[in-house]
């Protein structure tokens, strides 16, 4: 396996990257103007950055919510919630809960945190 610190002087030497270190605050720096972050998991050889949709969340732009939306966001203030668990905290059917979270993720809001039986959410 190739040292990944011999790999990064590589492609700074090929001029593929500008320098180390410097992606990860020009993005957060990027999404201060919007009032959001984007979403970061790190593991033990790699991290995940999911970058919420600008183009929903500018500022100029009124995000309408539905009260059921509304509600899951609430739910989601007091810390990261299971679909079930959200679901019976605002009483709604799995379909309502299903189809609420999902346009909450399409709007950039909330984040998948696990997948499969453990999956939860959060707000971004």
């Amino acid at each position: 396996m190739h040292d990944p610190i011999f790999l990064a002087d590589v492609f700074y030497r090929l001029h593929l990257i500008e320098a180390y270190g410097t992606g990860m605050p020009k993005i957060m720096e990027a999404y201060k103007e919007y009032g959001i972050e984007p979403h970061i998991e790190i593991s033990d050889n790699a991290f995940k950055i999911t970058l919420p949709n600008t183009n929903v969340t500018v500022k100029e732009t009124k995000v309408e919510f539905t009260e059921n939306e509304q509600g899951v966001l609430s739910v989601l203030k007091e810390g990261i919630k299971s679909r079930p668990e959200i679901q019976k905290a605002l009483g709604l059917s799995q379909t309502t809960a299903i189809v609420n979270i999902a346009s909450l993720i399409d709007k950039g809001l909330i984040v998948k945190v696990e997948n499969g039986n453990k999956t939860k959410y959060k707000i971004v």
